[in-house]
């Protein structure tokens, strides 16, 4: 990043996704390879500085921001720190080193406290996880500017078990009408398929499927000023706020613009986060997910998703007593809230009643059953090009050959169907005027139904149905994108 003056011990580059930890013996689940998680007994930070490529992820523009971290020894440094999880009552051991120069720490609201690290200073503490939940990791120290300098992390907590007769929810105490929920999940007509608990191993689906969503707000401008910073003084918290939320806008982004210009889920940007599976859930029809939102920043985000409503579970680590079920809801900083995506079918696909619960039947469409979505399956953007034309013609390159001389299509085959999440605020999509696609985005993608004629689960390898051609039976090869291949 032009003009930073970085300092003597910036240790680390940042261009990844934060990896998942397991605290302890327990959460066998966890050992699926969707998870990426690593094990440890003990967990060791460190904390320090890093330069993280925000844009491209490559030398020709790498976007650079300075950053704050917590460097957990066992994985590959990053903004957020890792995903920790652990088992309620568990007992963590926890090391911190503090590599900075002006004091922070190590903070989980009503689990444990640091408290203040001096520069150089190490510590070693304990404590007991509490009840199961989704809890924010932060630097309390000089608020908000430590922790929105990227001192922060998601801290996953399950319970124990659940209740005799009941199925597992991510709560230890849950209401009566999220047990309901998590009850019927696998079990009730609507809710047909596995449970939130189950995994399929022919289908390479994980159980306890969920995603951590950690929202932020990245300025490399201001970063890079707190970084350079008097040594050993924090910088002027009120001066942070007011500069990072209402700095003039100027889209051409002078050196001295400090709002925001990256907005991020779990330190990834636009088409990043939504082409990231750690991020962008994939799943079937009948493979219900949770998404543990926390938003770490300093702006509100209005997050509205597509293809289905979703339930609030829990606000705050208040296990709600009557479910909302909505496509858009408010995340204010600070806040921690757990969504659950049934994974229905899309109410857009025709469907009786358009409510794409399965209990409600299959229409036919055009002669044939709406679903599988046949025609959504087997289209390409940009379609077949006009007799003696190829799709590069059609957009302008005149040589539309490939380096054999053979005809190049440009068709992406829409398979998986891909659903977009966006936020209603508006500042976070266009990412201070500049490009859409660095801001807050990502998505869910449906890789298929559990419940579809036929028992074959997969698109795209799922029978199309009566679908259209010149010949029955005969269909494009459909090839599914290299992220959701193993």
């Amino acid at each position: 990043m032009e003009g930073i003056k970085r300092r003597d011990f910036l240790k680390f580059g940042l261009s990844g996704l934060a990896t998942s930890i397991v605290v302890g013996s327990s959460l066998p689940w966890m050992d699926n390879k969707a998870y990426g998680a690593v094990r440890t007994q003990t967990l060791n930070f460190q904390i320090t500085d890093a330069l993280k490529d925000m844009a491209t992820h490559n030398a020709l523009n790498p976007g650079q921001c300075y950053f704050w971290i917590f460097k957990e020894e066992t994985i590959a440094a990053e903004s957020p720190g890792p995903v920790i999880y652990t088992t309620e009552g568990d007992t963590i051991r926890i090391n911190i080193t503090n590599s900075l120069d002006e004091p922070h720490a190590f903070y989980i609201p009503g689990m444990f406290n640091s408290g203040p690290i001096a520069p150089g200073q190490t510590v070693h503490k304990f404590f007991t996880a509490g009840a199961g939940g989704t809890y924010l990791y932060y630097d309390n120290l000089n608020a908000p500017v430590n922790r929105v300098m990227g001192l922060h992390g998601a801290f996953i907590v399950m319970p124990k078990a659940p209740a005799a007769g009941h199925k597992f929810t991510p709560y230890s105490n849950p209401t009566p009408a999220v047990q309901r929920l998590f009850d019927d999940f696998g079990t009730a007509p609507w809710w047909p398929g596995l449970a939130w608990h189950q995994g399929d191993p022919t289908t390479n689906t994980p159980p306890f499927r969920n995603h951590v969503w950690v929202l932020h707000q990245a300025s490399p401008n201001l970063f890079a000023e707190v970084g350079n910073f008097t040594a050993g003084q924090d910088y002027p918290a009120a001066q942070f706020v007011n500069r990072f939320l209402h700095d003039p806008f100027d889209p051409i982004k002078p050196t001295t613009n400090a709002i925001p210009q990256y907005f991020t889920i779990s330190g990834q940007a636009g088409h990043f986060a939504h082409n990231t599976p750690y991020i962008c859930p994939n799943h079937r029809v009948g493979e219900p997910t949770l998404i543990r939102i926390l938003n770490a920043g300093l702006w509100m985000h209005s997050m509205h998703l597509h293809a289905n409503h979703y339930y609030v579970l829990s606000m705050n680590n208040v296990v709600q007593k009557n479910l909302l079920w909505l496509d858009l809801f408010n995340h204010f900083p600070m806040s921690v809230i757990d969504w659950m995506i049934p994974y229905m079918r899309p109410p857009d696909v025709p469907n009786i009643r358009g409510i794409g619960r399965a209990d409600q039947g299959l229409p036919t469409v055009n002669g044939h059953p709406a679903w599988p979505p046949n025609e959504e399956l087997l289209t390409f953007i940009p379609g077949p090009a006009p007799a003696g034309v190829t799709p590069f013609q059609v957009l302008g390159n005149e040589t539309g050959n490939d380096i054999n001389g053979n005809p190049i299509s440009l068709g992406v085959q829409l398979s998986p169907l891909c659903y977009p999440m966006h936020d209603h605020s508006e500042p976070s999509q266009s990412s201070q005027g500049g490009n859409y696609n660095m801001g807050l985005i990502s998505g869910v993608n449906f890789t298929g139904d559990r419940n579809a004629p036929g028992g074959v689960l997969s698109f795209p390898n799922q029978p199309l149905i009566n679908g259209p051609g010149p010949a029955p039976g005969v269909y494009p090869v459909a090839v599914p994108p290299p992220w959701f291949t193993e």
